[in-house]
């Protein structure tokens, strides 16, 4: 049995359903009957409740549940000023766990009997393994059906591979849809035509290639969700998820957006550059201001989808072959690009945030387009890498 993929929707009967169904501790949850105390054997057992989440499956701890042999007896909360406590506890992630677990979130739920339980829920990690910090030592640790415990030497190894799996994978994942994009057109009513350039963006949660990234698609229907240099656009549904096109607007630009199950968005543009009588331009403050504007728009989807970040941003432009990159007036114009396929760097992004929080992470690719124009880097970036 699973809890609702947004902690935001958590409620009393949730956490009562799992006594009725006698959903016992083990790889995905764990019942405690109080709060975390501030001892340090407490401070412990809470950073290995964690760690071993993150580093195996991911899960949940439920605070304010009583339980006899693992198995969850009732729902009794706990009293207290639960922000102050989840300050506390977020300080000790934060201080004493190597490197940082990034998605954990908690979530105090109202009870009738006018307590409190807390949840705390923990996504998997793409990152692990997460030493907690104690004594002087890395502690590593792990959770099987009997609980948390110090990982063997082949847990860890497990882990290691685990974070270079994910990038592999989703650099396969964006050459096999480069390919796509290359020979035929996206979902729907044919949103690309002609032999032009095209712009690939792909929003990748790291949980996407997981068994646990599934989306309920229906909601995806109120959501805002253009291709990129696109406005307007129709819906629809196909086997791969949700899709939204754009044909041909005012501006005669096209392309589509591709929501697939497990979380990750694909959105494509038909040839995004400017005619001229040398051949192709694209500008790159325009293309800055587009991807920086797409992706606000695509991690609002995904969080009111409740998919945990972090996500890969991996991003490419197609049939770019004589293309020449405009920049400021004050630089000379780069050489038309010499290769078909435009690449730029993956980059992460680890929290939900605003804006400018997404254009400090995008860095590496504002830079990239804006090298290719012969600037050094993106004038956007002010001193400290501030975001203008």
């Amino acid at each position: 049995m699973a809890l609702p993929i947004d902690p935001d929707h958590i409620a009393e009967r949730d956490l009562q359903s799992l006594v009725e169904n006698g959903v016992a501790e083990g790889i995905l949850f764990d019942y405690k009957g109080e709060l975390y105390v501030a001892s340090d054997s407490e401070k412990r057992e809470f950073l290995k409740d964690v760690s071993s989440f993150a580093n195996t499956a991911g899960g949940h701890i439920i605070i304010g549940m009583t339980e006899d042999g693992g198995v969850p007896t009732g729902v009794i909360g706990v009293q207290g000023d639960l922000d102050q406590e989840k300050q506390r506890l977020e300080n000790l992630l934060r201080d004493r766990m190597e490197p940082r677990i990034v998605g954990v979130r908690m979530r105090a739920v109202a009870l009738d009997n006018g307590r409190y339980a807390l949840v705390i829920r923990v996504p998997k990690s793409w990152n692990p393994p997460h030493a907690v910090l104690h004594n002087q030592s890395r502690l590593i640790f792990a959770r099987n059906s009997a609980g948390a415990h110090m990982a063997s030497v082949d847990e860890m190894r497990s882990m290691f591979l685990a974070g270079a799996t994910l990038l592999d994978r989703a650099r396969e994942f964006h050459r096999e849809r480069m390919q796509e994009v290359h020979s035929a057109d996206g979902p729907g009513p044919h949103p690309f035509g002609g032999e032009g350039g095209r712009i690939l963006l792909h929003v990748i949660p790291f949980s996407a290639f997981s068994s646990e990234g599934v989306l309920d698609l229906g909601l995806l229907e109120r959501e805002y969700l253009p291709p990129i240099w696109c406005s307007g656009y129709n819906i629809g549904y196909n086997a791969d998820g949700f899709y939204t096109t754009s044909g041909a607007s005012t501006n005669g630009l096209s392309g589509y957006v591709q929501v697939f199950r497990s979380g990750v968005i694909e959105s494509a543009a038909g040839d995004v550059r400017a005619r001229a009588d040398q051949g192709f331009s694209l500008y790159a403050d325009n293309f800055e201001n587009e991807i920086s504007q797409r992706i606000e728009n695509y991690m609002t989807v995904l969080s009111h989808a409740g998919v945990a970040p972090p996500m890969l941003i991996m991003l490419s432009g197609i049939r770019m072959h004589g293309t020449t990159v405009i920049g400021e007036s004050l630089h000379s114009a780069q050489l038309p690009l010499r290769k078909s396929d435009l690449l730029f760097p993956a980059v992460s992004i680890e929290a939900y945030g605003m804006k400018k929080d997404y254009c400090r992470a995008l860095k590496p690719i504002f830079d990239t387009i804006w090298n290719a124009a012969g600037c050094p880097n993106s004038p956007s970036n002010g001193p400290g890498g501030k975001w203008a």
